[in-house]
């Protein structure tokens, strides 16, 4: 598994409003400027965030965008899971293997890996979960 670019911009761009969640909104542009993001990069990652309900719009002089819970309340897994839709360890365990045909694998049921993916798949949901948007700044000796 690895994390794509977008998940990680997002993660330094809640980060500042992470930071000023008890003080203002944050503009895109400062956050662009901030953390160097592209303008329309960073649109669109505060849209994605936006539309899964971790962030809020604020219209207006001093307008930006603010957390819409506090940070200890964001779980890194609603984070990963708005940005990078969510986390399955494997297209097996779908029951279909991934096949575009929907038709189900026939080996699905007796499968000797199918369990262990499972497991995998729990235990990494439980890490994510594990964590909150607060820890990012706590980690780093913040």
């Amino acid at each position: 598994m690895r994390f794509t670019a977008m998940f990680r911009y997002g993660l330094r761009a809640l980060s500042i409003l992470a930071d000023n969640y008890d003080s203002r909104p944050v503009s895109a542009r400062e956050i662009s400027k901030g953390e160097d993001i592209s303008a329309a990069f960073l649109e669109q990652l505060l849209a994605t965030l936006r539309q899964h309900g971790i962030i809020n719009g604020v219209r207006g002089p001093g307008g930006g965008f603010r957390l819409s819970k506090p940070p200890g309340e964001i779980l890194i897994s609603q984070i990963v899971e708005a940005i990078e839709g969510p986390f399955m360890a494997s297209s097996c365990l779908d029951g279909n293997c991934g096949r575009e045909s929907g038709t189900a694998c026939a080996r699905f049921e007796k499968c000797p890996v199918v369990p262990l993916l499972d497991h995998l798949q729990h235990d990494i949901n439980g890490v994510l979960s594990s964590y909150r948007l607060s820890d990012v700044k706590r980690l780093l000796g913040g």
